[in-house]
């Protein structure tokens, strides 16, 4: 019996697109490139028939005609112009009743809010780092006296959190953005100074404070919904500082770079665009039967259930400390992770216990097409 030819629809953003209309490259910094656009396409159409949409404005004109009879829209939409951004196509889906991958606009619209979705870990007890919340600076009013001292005390993680180093970053963006080494504090006046940085960058945003992460970090690919999810593989970011043996990689030469590089311990927006390729290196664990790569694994897919994330993607997950005994905190979920072939961490994962990128992709579609079919009594 042949398999059914399934029409599909393709919702994105084009990076170059929105360059082309004036938006800045930080602005851009989540949209998808060409090469991932037409990586996915080509393999959609190994299943179907695929109708490239675009993003939320152009699928507005499709859905205001009539209603499409699409099987399946492959979403990866990251939107634009405020903290539900990701929520935005998903929900217009969900008003029309069409079917499509990955988590719903309930899920995209928490898990892009990195404080409200430590509150729903803390809930669960999935663990996470120690954090204090300073509310948006567009709400502040001239009464306001905003302090990091009285911000830290008023949190319920207080004691946690008197002694240094602590980190600061933006509860909302992804791929790293607002991420950068100076995040990283060790007294009052700095994390003053970088709070009011990024609160200034970011007015519309919560600023986390949290207790710095030292142990190791790694990152969970994770494919299923619900009671299905399951860890596909864990990848350890291996930063050079504290593991002198690197680099994995023996055709890495470190001698003439930078001193400041060698000393990176945050994976910046900046270090993952750059394309240095030496620090951090990424490291495929075993997860069949490495323990701490399944302690990772372990928590990643709890956040993930709990938070209601569908189909696949990725968990961040950062080590308390370096000791035996250390803790796997999480960092932030991905429930939109990056697929670009041959490069992205999602599509890597899954290649090392051999789904290549049209099986991930079908694995994927046919996912959503599972639970989008009707339930019989």
């Amino acid at each position: 019996m042949s398999t059914p030819v399934l029409k599909i629809a393709f919702t994105y953003d084009s990076r170059e697109e929105w360059l082309a209309l004036g938006y800045s490259a930080e602005q851009c910094a989540e949209f998808d490139g060409d090469d991932t656009i037409q990586g996915i396409a080509a393999s959609l159409r190994k299943l179907g028939t695929v109708e490239m949409v675009g993003g939320l404005k152009a699928l507005t004109k499709v859905l205001v005609k009539s209603k499409p009879d699409w099987d399946i829209v492959f979403n990866i939409c990251e939107g634009f112009g405020s903290v539900g951004r990701e929520a935005q196509v998903p929900a217009l889906l969900e008003a029309w009743d069409i079917p499509f991958t990955f988590s719903d606009s309930a899920t995209l619209g928490l898990c892009l809010d990195k404080a409200k979705t430590k509150m729903v870990w803390d809930y669960y007890g999935v663990p996470s780092a120690p954090y204090a919340c300073v509310p948006p600076r567009n709400t502040w009013s001239e009464a306001d006296e905003i302090s990091v001292e009285s911000v830290i005390q008023s949190s319920p993680h207080s004691q946690a959190l008197k002694t240094f180093p602590l980190f600061a970053k933006p509860s909302a963006e992804g791929s790293g953005v607002g991420i950068q080494q100076a995040n990283k504090v060790t007294d009052y006046e700095q994390l003053a100074k970088v709070v009011e940085d990024l609160s200034l960058r970011y007015p519309t945003q919560t600023i986390l404070i949290e207790r710095f992460l030292s142990g190791r970090e790694f990152t969970v690919g994770i494919l299923g919904t619900g009671s299905s999810a399951r860890a596909i593989g864990v990848r350890e970011i291996v930063f050079l500082k504290d593991n002198p043996n690197c680099p994995i990689d023996p055709a890495t030469i470190v001698d003439n770079q930078d001193p400041e590089l060698l000393e990176l311990e945050v994976y910046s927006n900046s270090v993952k665009r750059s394309g240095a390729g030496t620090n951090p290196q990424h490291v495929n664990m075993d997860l069949s039967s490495n323990p701490v790569a399944q302690r990772a694994a372990e928590v990643a897919v709890k956040a993930w259930k709990v938070l209601g994330c569908r189909d696949g993607g990725r968990v961040d997950i950062r080590f308390d400390s370096k000791d035996a005994n250390a803790v796997p905190n999480c960092i932030e979920v991905n429930p939109l992770a990056g697929l670009r072939p041959g490069l992205s961490d999602f599509p890597m994962l899954a290649e090392g216990i051999g789904i290549d990128y049209d099986q991930l992709i079908s694995t994927i579609v046919h996912s959503a097409l599972e639970r989008s079919r009707p339930t019989t009594n």
